[in-house]
């Protein structure tokens, strides 16, 4: 019988997004999100028929988080219909003797719920699998190191049909990891270590960058829940199958319920403007917008551009809009409107305008208007 596995990790709960000066009411759903999108992600399991539902590490965003996000989590954990629920303390959620977190957890955990907390393997046979488990559990946020060591001096495996690893940690050329901090591993280590396929955690990017692959030696499922404009896909994890003949199929399931959106885009014109519009609007209400413009807008166009976000503010759960980089087209029109013919200013407009120095004639404008107030 093919094994069948639902993928996911840093899902983050308890992540507050107090950094930003988001609306409460926005911060809140939010945080509230991350749950959902938990749930979300059972559901799938469940659909897809899968018979273990592995959380690769950062199922919470601290060590500290509250009871309450700890037993909401296992509730709804707990509702998996699959043999074997099994979770990886990550670098954020690292195991602390010092911290209640996995205490709690553990101390309301469920039959079918698995703590992946040592460094040995777990024999799955207890949940009517063929399959074995080699975590790399993080103890710790920070590490130049990982915790793939153990599984290379064991003397032996236990006998199954699939071998799994599970880490949480960046891979070198794969993850960003510029100071080796975040339990590094290399793409060759990995392989030596002679399992049939990893599971990984940390990267909020999927690796490969694939709705569909085969026979991928590990991967990263990336994070479900973006977290920030940094993030810019929608939320994904991953379903992977490895069939009666050992070949891995995997698939890319989408799971978010926010989509952050950092767009610098030059606009020249109000159909740049209103197409911009659209783009957003078609994101849907749950999509949060950073927006920086550049470009010369004519007087007209330019007067109109706080108008379309006034519009996206009440269509999008979020907008910051930055058009320090915009600025209107100085049009002989706009010369006459302005200033009285014949006056320094409108006779050094017009010469910088019949010359065709642009910037010149831009930073001028602004400079007499400036010197007009």
């Amino acid at each position: 019988m093919p094994l069948k596995i639902l993928h996911t990790g840093d899902i983050h709960l308890g992540m507050t997004f107090k950094s930003r000066s988001y609306p409460d009411d926005l911060r809140k759903a939010l945080v509230q999100a991350r749950f959902k999108t938990l749930e979300k992600l059972v559901e799938r399991a469940n659909q897809e028929e899968c018979h273990l539902f592995i959380v690769a590490g950062d199922l919470f965003h601290r060590t500290n988080v509250s009871q309450e996000a700890v037993l909401r989590a296992v509730e709804t954990l707990s509702k998996f219909n699959g043999n074997c629920v099994a979770v990886l303390p990550g670098n954020h959620d690292y195991l602390d003797e010092f911290d209640t977190l996995w205490k709690n957890f553990k101390d309301n955990a469920f039959d079918s719920l698995l703590l992946l907390e040592e460094t040995f393997p777990y024999n799955l046979k207890d949940y009517n699998l063929e399959a074995v488990l080699y975590p790399a559990p993080c103890h710790r946020k920070h590490s130049t190191e990982n915790r793939l060591g153990w599984i290379r001096e064991l003397e032996e495996k236990p006998p199954a049909r699939w071998h799994l690893g599970i880490a949480h940690g960046s891979v070198k050329g794969v993850s960003p990891d510029f100071d080796s901090q975040y339990f590094p591993m290399e793409d060759e280590e990995l392989r030596e270590l002679g399992l049939d396929h990893w599971c990984l955690g940390h990267t909020h990017v999927r690796y490969p960058d694939l709705d569909s692959s085969q026979n991928s030696f590990y991967a990263y499922c990336g994070t479900p829940e973006p977290d920030g404009f940094d993030c810019s896909h929608g939320g994904y994890a991953r379903v992977t199958t490895i069939d009666d003949e050992g070949v891995l199929h995997s698939h890319t399931v989408h799971t978010g319920q926010f989509r952050f959106r950092e767009i610098k885009r030059e606009v020249k014109s109000a159909d740049d403007l209103y197409d911009l519009k659209q783009e957003l609007v078609g994101e849907g209400e749950n999509t949060l917008a950073k927006l920086a413009l550049s470009g010369n807008l004519s007087q007209e166009d330019y007067s109109r551009r706080h108008n379309i976000v006034e519009e996206l503010k009440e269509t999008l759960a979020y907008i910051e809009f930055d058009d320090s980089e915009m600025a209107m087209e100085i049009s002989p029109e706009t010369i006459s409107t302005e200033f009285a013919e014949g006056s320094f200013p409108y006779l050094l407009l017009n010469r910088l305008a019949n010359r065709g120095e642009n910037e010149a004639l831009q930073q001028a404008y602004q400079l007499v208007k400036k010197v007009k107030k």
